[in-house]
């Protein structure tokens, strides 16, 4: 059976929406995934709060307020949810504006940049993926079978 993708549409936020909304998607998977069936595992449950704590880093950058820079603390399933939810709002109201709005920020090296919102999306989507990336090899070498999060398993599975 071949099922086509929905390929592009001519609003401009269509890629940005499509990777937020994958990224909530995966991240919500993955969440349920972990709580579900392997709940006490340390790393998955830390890079799990990882790439949510890293979101709400960006976000607090894009709203010009104060980061925390324990991006690495462990979170509670419910705690991870919560966030979750609040992510899927900001990137949707994020979506709303003005995406080559340019963003200074500080990292936590120390280093001052400027990188307009569309850049920081597409890095987020990335840097979630990777975490996962790693979450999958990781339960691949315990015997484990992961769950599929892939881009396009996303696309296919929602028949975009």
């Amino acid at each position: 059976m071949v099922v086509e993708s929905g390929g592009e549409k001519s609003d401009p936020t269509h890629c940005f929406r499509r990777l937020t909304e994958y990224s909530c998607w995966a991240n919500e998977a993955w969440i349920d995934f972990i709580e579900r069936t392997l709940p006490s595992d340390e790393f998955l449950v830390k890079r799990m709060s990882h790439i949510l704590l890293g979101e709400d880093a960006w976000f607090r950058r894009m709203a010009g307020a104060a980061v925390d820079p324990d991006v690495w603390s462990v979170l509670t399933f419910e705690q991870m949810r919560k966030r979750l939810a609040q992510h899927c709002d900001v990137y949707e109201s994020l979506l709303r504006g003005d995406l080559t709005r340019p963003i200074d920020y500080t990292r936590f090296t120390g280093e001052t940049y400027r990188s307009p919102i569309s850049d920081i999306l597409v890095h987020l989507s990335h840097h979630g993926a990777h975490h996962r990336a790693q979450m999958a090899t990781h339960i691949s070498a315990q015997g484990v079978t992961p769950i599929n999060t892939d881009f396009i398993q996303y696309c296919l599975v929602n028949r975009l």
